[in-house]
């Protein structure tokens, strides 16, 4: 999926997308939760997946 597309289901722009993939911006717990739902998954498993590279 593109950030483009990610933005727009999500509800978050696309550059504040790009500066949480580059590691610049980190997103709330709310922007977590949208951007899990835009991708089908779990928040908690987008956070885990988090966890596991910083360990």
């Amino acid at each position: 999926m593109s950030q483009e597309q990610l933005g727009l289901e999500s509800g978050v722009q696309r550059n504040f997308i790009s500066l949480i993939e580059t590691g610049q911006n980190q997103p709330t717990i709310t922007t977590i939760f949208k951007l899990a739902s835009a991708l089908d998954v779990k928040a908690s498993k987008l956070i885990a997946e988090v966890e596991r590279q910083i360990e």
